[in-house]
């Protein structure tokens, strides 16, 4: 008796949680075949949150997906990376649903897309309607599933947003019948001091076994600050499938009081990228796992934190008994149970080396041969900036290269960077410059635009910068189709296009002088035959530049 009680608390707790009671039974699932999820919302991924549900096509493309509920289309949107091919509902409850990764519309969207994309010379398009032009009933047929855009495999994103705002709600708060009684996996507990910088530290971490129902760490936990917080390596799964999916909350509580946490209830994606302040982004980028903040950072704004406050305050050397209720969107439950204690003898901290900078300010460093500024929403905690330089390693290198601090410091925002050249520049290269950005193995370029004896680019991540002339043009490449070729029984025509630097800026294929539609996946091209190319003979062109503005063009005479 004493034990259902309990779970009648602690459940209806759960659902007083949320801010808003959404509809149940109001949107239907947007396939014909058993639901199953290859990841939920919330789930982290690389920079940002997944923002919807991955719904399992069974490896298969061109499913058949219908609409979740009455409303309208109010937006389509083509683009090589991201989303794909994506079709935005609005319903007349507020909410809006996104289909993506989609192969094909229906046949009337389809049609009309094309001309919209011929009537803008572009291929990848975002295109809104009124109201009227194409209203759907709830389980009307809408197009066909696929792995288009950035997806890497067959599968249909799935999205509910709020229409005013665009923030994406948890789809599973809507009562879809996809079973899961399988409570979350806590892994690995984490213990930060809060009187330093989350980058000026590695926090005290600790295996979880579960014992007598709850996940604990062995023994008694000591702190050596009287201020720290914590942070949790946790997943989740669903009945039936082995996907390790996110968790939706987590509540911190100390001696039974609340004390902080998070739900992951709904997120806009002018925020997703905050999730770089939500985990320890120095432990994830080195190898390791995800560490869910239940405080946020100074700079953090994401909007899932129960309270603003930042740290858990010890005034005493006595033990305190914390315990963290971990559930997923279903109100399935883990627990963890541990103690902590201050020492009484207080941490030595050596002191630090570098440019202090903090969190929501603008901060700036600069010599005679760089200039840094990061916005005031830019870092989410604070740094000790640290700064080098080092030989040019590029071909047509005009700097030295400046080591500006490390990659696993994450920004929120873009900076500015000012490079100067250490040497005469050409005259035909000075339209040529780029900034490289080089670390490790990874590597990415911006246009530089001259600026009163400087060089100006725009970068989000930390690493060694060098001011670099590229004087060469992208490569074009049309396997299966040679000067004069016979294309009766050719069904489409690929273009690959290779860069030194891997920056393509922009393409266009004309056809007998006119625009001709290629589709894009990475650096691949693709022209499926249609009404546009009819028979006889006919001139191709193609046209591409890169970062640096390095035009190359191909022209190839055919017969169709």
């Amino acid at each position: 008796m004493r034990l259902a009680t309990l779970l009648f608390f602690s459940f209806s707790f759960f659902v007083s949680r949320s801010q808003t009671v959404y509809p149940k039974g109001y949107f239907r699932y947007p396939l014909d075949i058993a639901p199953k999820l290859n990841a939920n919302f919330g789930e982290m991924r690389p920079n940002h949150f997944h923002m919807g549900l991955d719904l399992s096509t069974e490896r298969r493309e061109n499913l058949p997906i219908y609409s979740a509920a009455d409303g309208y289309i109010a937006r389509i949107k083509i683009e090589p990376g991201g989303f794909g091919n994506a079709i935005y509902i609005n319903h007349p409850n507020g909410f809006t649903t996104l289909y993506a990764h989609m192969n094909d519309f229906m046949p009337e969207l389809q049609a009309f897309l094309k001309q919209i994309q011929y009537a803008r010379e572009s291929w990848d398009t975002d295109t809104t309607f009124i109201s009227t032009r194409f209203p759907v009933k709830k389980g009307q047929f809408i197009g066909y599933s696929g792995n288009t855009g950035g997806s890497q495999g067959p599968h249909v994103h799935f999205e509910i947003r709020e229409t005013n705002n665009e923030k994406c709600v948890n789809p599973l708060l809507f009562g879809f019948n996809i079973p899961d009684n399988v409570a979350p996996d806590l892994r690995l507990l984490a213990v930060y001091d809060r009187n330093q910088s989350i980058y000026e530290q590695y926090p005290q971490q600790f295996s979880l076994k579960k014992v007598a129902g709850f996940y604990q760490p062995s023994g008694v936990i000591t702190v050596s600050s009287d201020r720290f917080f914590i942070a949790l390596q946790a997943t989740d799964r669903m009945s039936g499938v082995p996907n390790a999916n996110g968790i939706y909350s987590i509540k911190v509580f100390e001696n039974e009081v609340e004390r902080g946490g998070f739900a992951i209830e709904k997120v806009g994606y002018e925020e997703t990228r905050y999730l770089n302040a939500h985990i320890d982004y120095r432990i994830k980028t080195a190898g390791g796992p995800y560490l869910q903040q239940t405080f946020p950072l100074p700079g953090d704004k994401l909007g899932i934190y129960y309270n603003d406050q930042h740290e858990i305050l010890l005034t005493d050397t006595l033990v305190h008994q914390f315990r963290l209720e971990v559930r997923d969107a279903y109100g399935n439950l883990s627990e963890a149970m541990f103690r902590i204690k201050r020492s009484s003898i207080p941490k030595n901290v050596l002191p630090k080396t570098g440019q202090l900078m903090k969190a929501n300010e603008m901060n700036i460093f600069e010599n005679d041969q760089v200039q840094l500024v990061i916005p005031e929403k830019g870092l989410y905690d604070s740094i000790y900036f640290r700064y080098g330089t080092s030989p040019s390693t590029a071909q047509l290198a005009y700097s030295v290269t400046q080591q500006l601090h490390q990659p696993s410091t994450p920004n929120q925002e873009y900076f500015t960077l000012r490079l100067k050249a250490d040497k005469s520049i050409p005259y035909h290269l000075r339209d040529k410059l780029i900034v490289l950005r080089q670390y490790g193995s990874s590597q990415s370029v911006a246009k530089a635009f001259w600026e009163l004896g400087w060089y100006r680019s725009k970068f989000r991540d930390f690493g060694n910068f060098q001011l670099v002339a590229d004087d060469l043009p992208p490569l074009i490449t049309t396997p299966g189709l040679v000067e004069g070729a016979n294309l009766s029984k050719a069904t489409r025509i690929v273009v690959g296009v290779k860069d030194n630097y891997n920056m393509i800026n922009s393409f266009r294929a004309e056809l007998d002088g006119k625009w001709l539609m290629f589709s894009q996946r990475g650096n691949t091209f693709t022209y499926k035959f249609d009404e546009y190319c009819g028979s006889g003979s006919h001139e191709l062109k193609i046209s591409v530049r890169d970062e640096a503005g390095n035009l190359s063009e191909k022209i190839i005479h055919f017969t169709r």
